[in-house]
């Protein structure tokens, strides 16, 4: 027997061995959860739904099965063990949300399929090619832009062969350049913050506005009021962010020459608009426009506007069901399915009520202790799951905490759960951005650690500062 096939073997059963651990530590919290006494104030069903609640956490970390998978398995779990009634359950894919993400995905594979995003890419970057310095914060300016308007992971994939090309001009190898490293985690690190901005820039933020809409009375949260609230937040960290990049990988390229001729091959091989782009630019923008001013009640709301502009991407023949069926992650419906209903169940068991009450018997009636304590415990959890994953978790728990002290209330709960959610900066596996730019081999899991870690204290105190200032002082939250 060869060396390899040894080494699959001894692979293969390390695998098993940790799937096997994976499913007994599950078995535990269940049985635990069913069969101990339930604490002073938590039902049964509530210490059912904590457990349900700690089983999507093991799983949504480890991906001992997909992440979609585990979204299915919370929806099928909560009537199995009678949480809640299977009609109510099933109940959250009619939710007006789910139905925006999948117009946003839509016009987003549009984007994709005709180039715009490229052409977008190149144009941005042109602006920047004068120094070594400025092409990086062009990067990352790019990316973070860019992320406003699509998904940060197709933003990410979008830019790593723009990003690798211009390094590649420049004779800069993959993991033996500081300029490299800071171009490629310019793109990670952009496309997390610029996801931030939007309710288009990443699935955790149309799952906050769908639960703060489940409150009662329910709280609505319009395009342009996440752009008030989050912007200062993107503003603010996007230069920090870069700053730190900076002063940890000293650039030792002086020069970026090469880089503006190569740009402009790129743009010339692209061409001239075609009359297919010009309209699907155009489809783009009026929905844009839409969702600014005319999202909210009286008007048509989000799901709305963006499955009307999908539409018009069909009756115009600019995007066919077979661009649909290949471009649209349709995993992550699924994933954000389940996190709704996990963030329904855990509210209504009072399961979110009691780990609030622990964590207010803790910290007591300080109110800026509680943000600190919400804006850690979210970057930290995401560094370890999908963003969605962490948000679903935590946004109930920081929604029944909200109850406990009046100086918290449930929007600023949730603006900085949501928030907090999207910024993690120190490992591979926290942001499909992180994994996508790390394929490229520009930097170790080291150099994006050593990074992270100032990338995310940066962020703790930029996050605490606008919601004490801004959120709390200007805008009254």
């Amino acid at each position: 027997m060869g060396l390899t096939n040894r080494l699959k073997i001894r692979k293969d059963r390390m695998s098993h061995r940790r799937s096997a651990l994976i499913l007994m530590i599950l078995l535990c919290i269940m049985v635990a959860a069913y069969f101990l006494p339930t604490p002073d104030g938590l039902s049964r069903n509530g210490q059912v739904m904590i457990g349900i609640m700690l089983i999507g956490a093991v799983l949504w970390i480890t991906e001992l099965i997909p992440l979609a998978a585990t979204g299915i398995l919370i929806i099928i779990i909560q009537p199995i063990l009678g949480t809640l009634p299977a009609e109510e359950v099933f109940s959250s894919f009619g939710n007006q949300a789910i139905f925006f993400l999948i117009g946003a995905f839509i016009l987003a594979a549009a984007v994709e399929k005709y180039g715009l995003h490229r052409r977008l890419a190149l144009r941005l970057l042109g602006f920047f090619v004068k120094k070594p310095r400025l092409l990086s914060l062009g990067i990352m300016a790019s990316c973070t832009l860019s992320s406003f308007i699509m998904p940060e992971h197709g933003v990410a994939a979008l830019f790593l062969p723009i990003v690798t090309s211009i390094l590649l001009v420049m004779k800069l190898p993959p993991g033996q350049s500081n300029f490299g490293k800071i171009c490629m985690l310019s793109v990670a690190y952009g496309c997390s913050i610029g996801s931030l901005g939007t309710l288009v820039g990443g699935a955790r933020n149309p799952l906050t506005i769908t639960l703060l809409a489940a409150q009662n009375p329910p709280i609505t949260v319009t395009f342009l009021d996440w752009m008030v609230y989050a912007m200062p937040v993107v503003f603010i960290a996007f230069p920090l962010v870069w700053l730190v990049l900076n002063l940890s990988f000293p650039i030792e390229v002086t020069s970026v020459e090469n880089v503006r001729a190569d740009l402009q091959k790129q743009r010339a091989q692209i061409g001239r608009f075609s009359g297919s782009e010009l309209l699907v630019i155009g489809i783009v923008l009026l929905t844009i426009i839409l969702w600014m001013f005319f999202s909210y009640p009286p008007y048509f709301g989000l799901a709305v506007i963006a499955l009307t502009g999908s539409l018009l991407l069909f009756f115009t023949k600019r995007i066919t069901w077979a661009d649909v069926q290949v471009r649209v992650p349709w995993g992550i419906i699924l994933l954000y399915g389940g996190a709704i209903t996990l963030g329904i169940g855990i509210q209504k068991t009072g399961a979110g009520a009691w780990i609030a009450y622990q964590i207010f018997e803790a910290a007591g009636n300080h109110t800026y202790l509680v943000i600190l304590v919400l804006i850690v415990l979210t970057i930290l959890l995401t560094e370890f799951m999908s963003n969605i994953a962490a948000v679903a978790i935590l946004l109930p728990i920081g929604l029944s905490i909200s109850a406990e002290i009046p100086g918290v209330s449930p929007l600023l709960a949730a603006m900085i759960i949501a928030l907090s959610g999207g910024l993690a900066f120190m490992l591979v596996i926290s942001t499909p951005g992180n994994a996508i730019a790390y394929s490229s081999g520009y930097f170790s899991t080291r150099d994006l650690f050593r990074a992270g870690v100032l990338a995310n204290l940066c962020c703790i105190g930029i996050i605490f500062l606008v919601a004490v200032l801004y959120w709390k002082g200007v805008l009254g939250l």
